[in-house]
């Protein structure tokens, strides 16, 4: 892999984290409305450190659900970005295959078998759009082959 295609490899990867982020609060805003389900309307307090059960997990719920949105708005913002970049590509096999890594953030194989091409061509297609985006990328966003901002 040469540098630019490391670099462009790098920038197009950077929002993975905020999603697999959204992801985990997800599943715990999930977890969440699940034990809210089983409360009555009328739910008596049993004691405890928590004066009222219910309303706390209201609270967190809605907590949560800030979250979610602002992680959200930020994902979307970036994946708006990252499909500007991609978009400048001439092939429309290369932006398939970037929109479904980068964008979709689906595995190799799925890609692969969705597309109806072997893995192989999968990587080549890859390559040569990460080398093809470079120019496109904000430079001032890649230090050392590391994203830096947002």
């Amino acid at each position: 892999m040469t540098d630019k295609q490391y670099e462009s490899k790098c920038w197009l990867n950077r929002m993975y984290g905020v999603a697999n982020h959204i992801e985990s609060l997800q599943r715990k805003q999930e977890e969440v409305l699940s034990s809210l389900s089983g409360i009555g309307k009328y739910e008596e307090t049993t004691g405890g450190s928590d004066p009222n059960p219910t309303e706390s997990k209201y609270l967190r719920y809605s907590e949560i659900s800030g979250k979610i949105e602002e992680q959200l708005h930020i994902l979307h913002k970036e994946d708006l970005r990252t499909l500007e970049v991609i978009e400048h590509l001439e092939k429309e096999e290369q932006k398939a295959v970037l929109i479904d890594r980068y964008l979709n953030r689906l595995p190799w194989r799925l890609i692969a078998s969705s597309h109806n091409y072997g893995e192989r061509q999968v990587y080549r297609y890859h390559d040569d759009a990460l080398e093809l985006v470079w120019p496109f990328i904000p430079k001032d966003e890649i230090y050392g082959g590391e994203y830096v901002g947002m």
